[in-house]
């Protein structure tokens, strides 16, 4: 009953929230046996900071990196042989990812639990006392973070209620593991910078027994205080994201909707580029189908449905969930076409069906994103109306948007990709 802890703390750039989480670490009601800071920055600061603050709890200062512009990409590129010449020099080590920082603290840490936490998710002062009980109580080997998403500004309200909203999630800051356990094949995928810490605990769900809390036990508070960067990070993250083995339903979701895309503007691609175009494609439509039928069966037969354990959350339903949706959505494309014959006096004509369609599902998605998902993750009714549910729509909308190319990019890589788990 008395486990001792190596705090492990990846961070870069970030002097202040340093502090704050350090002083946070030093009132816990089980103090750890050391706190390692993995630095990343471009500078010293931290590294000369961590020299002179107060603390009662040793901080040992790992230095995995220094960060500076295009580094991860200069590294890559003159480390292949192809670039040697071009490269006369070899760059020194840029930053290490969040997940490759976490990965080089657990080895250097001297004690028999690991406690994973970063710069900006700060804990309350029992997290570690009650972490404790819940591995004894329920026979566990792994605790997960459950973690609450703060919001000062207006816009990090705004962001805040059209994604995380008030309740806890699931996190891997705030997770507890032995030395042991994490170092026997189960470290952090490397080489991403978002959707690793999702894929490690699914692999820590498969091969220990774990226990998630019902109530947060930390707080996050750097939510993006401006659109733009909200928007770029959001965009990067879920790029990195689609080339790991996670998020199968919206990835599957997001091919779905571009197929059905497909389907209604191939028929008439060479009709809106013009029949003497460069643009123009003969036989676009039985290409188009052809080009289909191959990817489906290598995406959602081959792949994700012979060779994985079929289940009833087979990526294979959810590809017949989507066919549905594209034959739904074509048959009513076509319907005063094939069905009513373009008669505007039949009882079966529904004059302007495919903008109604559409429309509808615009107005749908964004009652969903503006009214119901927030009201789902406890987002008061009083804060939705009567305006901010229409902003929060709209920035929900927004980021949905720019999540898709990584959501198409890692479901049409689905077959091609034999990704680390």
């Amino acid at each position: 009953m008395n486990p001792q802890f190596s705090i492990i703390v990846p961070t870069i750039d970030n002097f202040s929230h340093v502090q704050e989480l350090v002083s946070s670490i030093n009132t816990q009601t089980l103090l750890p046996k050391e706190i390692i800071i993995a630095d990343s920055s471009s500078s010293n600061e931290i590294e000369d900071g961590l020299k002179v603050i107060e603390t009662i709890v040793p901080i040992i200062y790992l230095r995995v990196g220094r960060a500076y512009a295009f580094d991860r990409f200069l590294d890559y590129f003159s480390s292949l042989s192809i670039f040697a010449s071009i490269f006369k020099t070899q760059y020194s080590k840029g930053r290490a990812y969040p997940y490759e920082a976490s990965n080089a603290g657990a080895k250097i840490a001297r004690y028999e639990w690991l406690a994973f936490l970063d710069a900006t998710t700060i804990p309350i002062n029992t997290w570690l006392k009650d972490y404790c009980n819940f591995i004894y109580l329920h026979e566990c080997d792994v605790v997960f973070g459950n973690t609450t998403y703060c919001a000062e500004t207006k816009f990090q309200k705004i962001l805040r209620a059209s994604t995380y909203g008030r309740i806890g999630h699931e996190t891997a800051p705030g997770s507890i593991i032995t030395k042991a356990n994490f170092l026997d094949g189960h470290e952090i995928m490397e080489g991403v910078r978002s959707g690793g810490d999702v894929a490690w605990r699914n692999d820590l769900k498969e091969s220990f027994r774990y226990f998630i809390p019902s109530k947060p036990y930390l707080k996050y508070s750097n939510l993006s205080k401006k659109i733009l960067p909200a928007l770029k990070k959001i965009f990067i993250y879920q790029i990195y994201g689609s080339l790991i083995d996670i998020q199968h339903n919206i990835k599957d979701l997001y091919l779905g909707l571009a197929l059905m895309l497909g389907i209604i503007i191939a028929p008439k691609w060479n009709y809106i580029v013009g029949w003497d175009s460069p643009l123009f494609i003969p036989h676009i439509t039985k290409v188009f189908f052809i080009s289909i039928l191959l990817i489906s069966a290598s995406t959602f037969i081959v792949n994700r449905a012979i060779l994985r354990r079929f289940t009833s959350n087979s990526p294979l339903i959810n590809f017949f969930k989507a066919a549905i949706f594209i034959m739904t959505s074509y048959s009513i494309y076509n319907w005063n076409a094939v069905v009513a014959q373009w008669v505007e006096d039949s009882i079966w004509y529904f004059p302007h069906i495919t903008k109604i369609f559409i429309l509808g599902i615009m107005l749908a998605s964004f009652a969903y994103r503006g009214i119901y998902f927030p009201l789902k993750n406890k987002i008061e009714l009083s804060y939705l109306f009567p305006l901010n549910w229409i902003l929060i729509g709209a920035l929900g909308i927004a980021l949905d948007i720019v999540k898709a190319p990584g959501y198409l990019l890692g479901g049409m890589m689905a077959s091609f990709v034999r990704r680390k788990k």
